[in-house]
């Protein structure tokens, strides 16, 4: 029987604590023969009357996507020899998620970095370990904040 290939998907922000989640879900695909997943989600832009601004102002975020998740790409192949696999979505973060998870049944593990910013919080992590948790069908590995590099390296 051929083993199903682990695929740890990070969902990428430009939060310092994105390199914990990248880390932790590249060592740990590389230690089990695995995968990385990055989504890169942009909101959706609304010029009624103005298409041509609303299609620029989309290709400007989607080539933002392609650049940010090329840097995130060029991270993960730092600890893992597979290149990982990369998406770009648009519209609600949270919706897009769901949708990706839904549609995409080879994703085994899901990876977040927890802020060390109490003010704004978690939006993810408490969507996805409260409000949304019966959305999903796949298990969340949430990576704390304070941990150091070498911490997050014996954990994965």
């Amino acid at each position: 029987m051929t083993e199903k290939e682990l695929t740890f998907l990070v969902v990428l922000d430009d939060s310092k604590e994105i390199f914990n989640a990248l880390r932790y879900a590249a060592q740990r695909s590389a230690r089990t023969n695995g995968r990385v997943a990055l989504l890169y989600t942009f909101e959706t832009l609304e010029f009624s009357h103005w298409k041509a601004v609303e299609d620029i102002a989309e290709r400007e975020s989607r080539e933002e996507a392609e650049s940010k998740i090329k840097e995130y790409e060029n991270y993960v192949l730092t600890f893992s020899h597979k290149k990982p696999k990369k998406f770009i979505m648009k519209g609600d973060r949270l919706e897009c998620i769901i949708e990706f998870l839904s549609a995409n049944k080879f994703i085994s593990n899901f990876v977040l970095a927890a802020s060390t910013n109490r003010s704004t919080g978690d939006p993810l992590i408490s969507a996805f370990t409260l409000k949304q948790s019966d959305k999903i069908k796949v298990p969340i590995t949430i990576i704390p904040p304070l941990l150091t590099e070498e911490e997050i390296d014996k954990l994965s």
